[in-house]
């Protein structure tokens, strides 16, 4: 098993959990470790970021591209990656602002260019980083047109979620919330398919504003995913569904 790639999901995971106690929840009743299915990392498409700035990380450390989905209602396209040796799968998505309004393009342009990412696992670590903060306006007027857009003007490079690994996800829903953590009503996908996910709501976190401020905004939610042996992809009405997840 690779270390550094190991590291590095431990070092994301103690950054992510410390900020979404719903996973933590998770990993409670789970008896403190549990097969994690993926995460899922969100970018903006252009030269210098998107899909690529992560898939090249990633790839550094073992991961091989291994599904592409395309979303085109919400302008977002994605991939998701797999490791030989088993590890968690990646989900890449990335949102292309050409495709929105002149305002909205101008508004994610705000967002800078990720410097190159550190050979350190741990620095590396730290790249999967928040912006600087963003004004509230450009926040609440890109939400009117790109939810997504909005969240990458708050969290940037920060882990989108984490997921579960279960083998009832049913039985998880229920568990979740008889422990009082908020859950997605629905479980997308039908009983015997490929993939049958749910998640809980996001975890709102205080987002420093460039006044000095600052206000609360749905950052992550936790996901629990159940698989058909042998299935390794995903299915795109269902990631289009989640994505959902961290609207306000």
């Amino acid at each position: 098993m690779s270390p550094d790639a190991t590291r590095l999901l431990d070092l994301l995971w103690e950054r992510y959990s410390a900020e979404v106690p719903y996973a933590r929840t998770f990993a409670a009743l789970s008896g403190g470790r549990f097969r994690n299915d993926h995460i899922a990392l969100r970018s903006l498409a252009r030269p210098g970021g998107g899909i690529s700035l992560f898939a090249h990380v990633f790839e550094r450390l073992g991961w091989k591209p291994a599904g592409t989905y395309s979303f085109p209602e919400t302008h977002l396209t994605a991939i998701h990656m797999s490791h030989p040796e088993g590890l968690p799968r990646v989900f890449i998505s990335e949102l292309h602002a050409e495709k929105l309004s002149a305002e909205a393009q101008r508004l994610l342009a705000a967002l800078p260019v990720a410097p190159p990412a550190p050979t350190s696992i741990e620095a590396l670590a730290d790249w999967f980083s928040a912006p600087p903060p963003p004004e509230e306006s450009a926040l609440l007027t890109l939400e009117r047109e790109s939810q997504y857009g909005a969240w990458l003007l708050a969290f940037g490079r920060k882990v989108n979620h984490f997921t579960g690994a279960v083998d009832d996800v049913e039985v998880w829903q229920r568990r979740m919330l008889e422990a009082g953590v908020p859950m997605k009503r629905d479980i997308e996908g039908a009983p015997g398919g490929d993939l049958r996910q749910t998640a809980t709501h996001a975890a709102p976190v205080t987002v420093t504003l460039r006044d000095g401020r600052t206000r609360s905004w749905p950052y992550a939610y936790f996901e629990i995913a159940q698989r058909a042996p042998g299935f390794d992809g995903f299915l795109d009405s269902q990631a289009r569904a989640l994505f959902d997840m961290t609207k306000r």
